[in-house]
Parts: C-alpha cells; sequence; structure tokens
C-alpha cells in the first residue's frame, strides 16, 4: 500500500490540514535537492555492494535518478506539489518513474541521518563559494592597494585624526582580515566533513550497511563515531554561522568607513554611480547604499546564529523536529553573506580614492605629535616633558623658551618623513608595508 508521505502507517487519521501546512520545510529544503539525490544514489551503490539491494535493481535506480537529475538541471522537471519535504518529494519523482522499487532508498537509513548527510554535503559546497568569494574581495583589495602606493591618509582612533598611514596600510588592514575569515571557512569544511548516512533514526542499522563506503562516494573524509551524535550534532552549522557572523563584521566595518569617506566632510572616496543610488527628492544626493545595506544585512547574520544557538540549547539526545528549524537560518545567511563579499568586491574596484584630499587632512600638524615627543626623547628629555610639550605645541601654548626647543625639531616632521621610519615588519612605512604585499600576494596563490 502505498502512501504519499514517508510514514503513516501508525495512523488512522488524517493530518489535520493546518498541520500539514504548519510541518512543511519544501519551500527551505528544496536548496538540499541536488544534495538529496546524490546522497541516494551513494547510498544505492553501497547496498547493492554490501548485498542489501540486487546490483540489476540499483542501476535500475541509479539511472533514475541521473535522468531525473539531468532534466533538472536543464529546466524540464521542477520541485512542485504540497510534500512534506524536499525527501519526499525525491522519493515520491523517483516512484513515479521507477515504481515501488524506489522506496529501496529508504533501506538502512532514516530521514534523520539523511537529512543532516544532505545539510553537511550542502555545506561543504557552500563553504567553497563563499572562500571563493572572500578571496575575490581580498584579490581586489590587493590590486587597489598596490595601485594607491605612495598615497597618505590620516589613520584614526576614536574617530579623531591620530597618526598618517598610507593607504596601501589601510586596505591591507581589511585584506587581513578576511584572511582570517578564509581561514575559519576553511575550518568550517574540515568541522562539516563527516558522513553521518548510517546513523540510521537514532541506533543504526539491521542491514550490514557499510558507512565508510558511503562517506567516500560521497567524498567525505570520515563517517560518524556514534549514531545518536551523529543524528543530533549541528555543531558544523553553528561554527558556519559564527564564521559568517564575524565575516559580516568586517564587511559592516569597513562599509562604515566607506560611507564615512564619501561623506563631503571626509571626502575621501567617490562612489561609482553603477554601485550608489540617488534621492527620490533630493536631486543631489549621491547615496553609498551597497555599503549601508551590507551594514544593515550585518545584524541578520549575526540573529541567525542566535536563532539555531537558542534552537540546540535544550534539545536531548537524538532527533527533535526543532531540528527543521536548523538549515533557513544557515540558508540565508549563506546567501546573504555571499551577495554581500560579491557586492562589496564590485564596490573596492570601481571605488574612487582622492588622494588630493587625504594628502590636505594630512597637513593637519597633530599627526605629527607623537613623532615630536619621540624626537624630543631622542634629543635627551623625559618622556613625560616631550609628551607634555607635544600636546601644547598641538594646541599653541608653548612658551616662547619651550618654543625655541620644539621648532626646530617639529620643522623635520611631516607626513612622509614620519611614514618613512616606521620600517618595522606591520608598520605603515613604505618599505614593511611592500613586505605586506608581497606576503599578501603570496597568500592569495
Amino acid at each position: 500500500m502505498s502512501t504519499t508521505k514517508l510514514w503513516g502507517g501508525r495512523f488512522a487519521g488524517k493530518t489535520h490540514p493546518l498541520m500539514e501546512e504548519f510541518g512543511r520545510s519544501l519551500q527551505s529544503d528544496q536548496r538540499l535537492l541536488f544534495c538529496d539525490l546524490q546522497v541516494c544514489r551513494a547510498h544505492l551503490q553501497m547496498l547493492s555492494e554490501c548485498g542489501a539491494v540486487k546490483p540489476e535493481v540499483s542501476e535500475r535506480l541509479v539511472n533514475t535518478i541521473d535522468q531525473l537529475v539531468a532534466e533538472l538541471n536543464r529546466g524540464a522537471v521542477q520541485v512542485s506539489g504540497d510534500h512534506e519535504d524536499i525527501h519526499s518529494w525525491v522519493e515520491a519523482e523517483l516512484r513515479q518513474r521507477a515504481g515501488d522499487e524506489a522506496s529501496l532508498i529508504r533501506l538502512g537509513r532514516s530521514r534523520n541521518d539523511l537529512v543532516v548527510t544532505d545539510f553537511r554535503l550542502w555545506t561543504r559546497q557552500a563553504v567553497q563559494r563563499l572562500r571563493e568569494a572572500v578571496r575575490g574581495l581580498q584579490a581586489v583589495l590587493l590590486q587597489r592597494a598596490e595601485e594607491q602606493a605612495g598615497v597618505y591618509l590620516p589613520g584614526y582612533t576614536h574617530l579623531q585624526r591620530a597618526q598618517p598611514v598610507t593607504l596601501s596600510h589601510h586596505l591591507l588592514a581589511h585584506f587581513w582580515s578576511l584572511q582570517r575569515d578564509h581561514q575559519r571557512l576553511e575550518q568550517c569544511a574540515q568541522s562539516a566533513d563527516c558522513c553521518p548516512l548510517g546513523a540510521g533514526a537514532l541506533a543504526g542499522s539491521s542491514w550490514d550497511i557499510q558507512p565508510q563506503r558511503t562517506a567516500e562516494l560521497l567524498g567525505f573524509s570520515r563517517c560518524f563515531d556514534n549514531s545518536l551524535d551523529a543524528v543530533s550534532d549541528r555543531d558544523f552549522a553553528v561554527e558556519l554561522l559564527s564564521a559568517l557572523s564575524l565575516c559580516m563584521i568586517h564587511l559592516s566595518r569597513m562599509s562604515e568607513e566607506l560611507i564615512l569617506w564619501s561623506a563631503p566632510e571626509f571626502g575621501f572616496a567617490t562612489f561609482d554611480d553603477a554601485w550608489s543610488t540617488g534621492s527620490s527628492l533630493m536631486p543631489q544626493k549621491k547615496n553609498p547604499d551597497p555599503a549601508e545595506l551590507i551594514r544593515g544585512r550585518s545584524g541578520r547574520v549575526i540573529g541567525h546564529l542566535q536563532s539555531l544557538l537558542v534552537t540546540l540549547k535544550g534539545l536531548p539526545l537524538a532527533y527533535n523536529r526543532d531540528l527543521q528549524e536548523d538549515k533557513p537560518p544557515v540558508f540565508e545567511a549563506v546567501e546573504m553573506t555571499e551577495k554581500c563579499l560579491l557586492v562589496m568586491t564590485g564596490v573596492m574596484a570601481s571605488l574612487r580614492f582622492e588622494a588630493a584630499q587625504m594628502a590636505r587632512a594630512c597637513e593637519d600638524p597633530g599627526l605629527l605629535a607623537t613623532d615630536l615627543a619621540d624626537h624630543l626623547v631622542r634629543a635627551g628629555h623625559p618622556f613625560s616633558m616631550a609628551h607634555e610639550l607635544a600636546g601644547k605645541w598641538v594646541a599653541g601654548r608653548l612658551d616662547q623658551a619651550e618654543l625655541a626647543l620644539v621648532r626646530p625639531l617639529a620643522e623635520q616632521l611631516s607626513a612622509e618623513s614620519v611614514l618613512m621610519a616606521r620600517r618595522h615588519p606591520g608598520a605603515a612605512g613604505p618599505e614593511s608595508v611592500q613586505i605586506q604585499l608581497d606576503k599578501a600576494r603570496r597568500s592569495l596563490q
């Protein structure tokens, strides 16, 4: 007796229509479609190899799956209907094509281990796309840093002018934050690289299956150690959302700087027309909308991390239906972060840096105060005295004797000279920035 559900024999009555709708996840988890078909294919091959399914039956079903994949790729078939989830749709579609034999894909497995296998497979693929997107933005930042050699601007603390830096150094600061994001994403891929198929509902299978073979067929480096843990573990999803939250924070901080820099009060950068918008009321406006949207969407990604943590915090082993809520936050966070990375890449590639305005801002004598204090110390004065004199010089409160002491040293200073003095690794001077550029270039190879 066939049923449109993957369960139902236990039930005499029909599910309430509101419950049907309430429990349906097809719209969200159809993103797992190709992963689900890939997992079904590998599972059938493993069942055939271990003798649970006849080879000719496995071959017919594998061919049916391959045909379905081909039709999906060319748009001849689309996911539709009121199926409970993507797994139900896949089995219904295979059954329509291959008859009741299609239900053999359920042998030796459960939806509990199937869904998390799909999810891990999808996560690995998503992480690869994200890493490529991060690399794309890093490459643009490196290119712009190389182009802007010799351009100086004020560096800021507390949003107050502090000391001069090279524009290249500033851009590379964002490069290195993205480098950490790339490394974290690599760790996420490793965390997701475990195949739980074969764990069943929670206790494994009575069939003589070979989980390690399924893992091999799906490209996983390892399979599960404990069936209870395998179906309930979502650490990999939390780790991914954590990595994406940090990545979005880095993008948000970059966005905030671009928003400030593009304001007339700074005038350090101009957005390209292709990456900005105007006002429906004020004709003069050119708004940094992509940066503002990225800054705003960072909160949504951080919220998705919080959402999944709260979902998981009170769950007993093993599978609970709460875990249906594990995927939408990850799906949206991945899609949003990837798009934000691509948009920021476009913005940074086309941004015009206003070097002349940056240079004018570097004429602020206050930017040289720290180096003036250092010169006074080198001249033999205590640091406390040097610090006080440099501060009074900036404020214009030196008496004649103090001015006679300070003026000759101050006249030797410029944004260029103080940067040239910063030669140690990691500093903002041209020599050390060139070392950074070389290191950054190697990291992208």
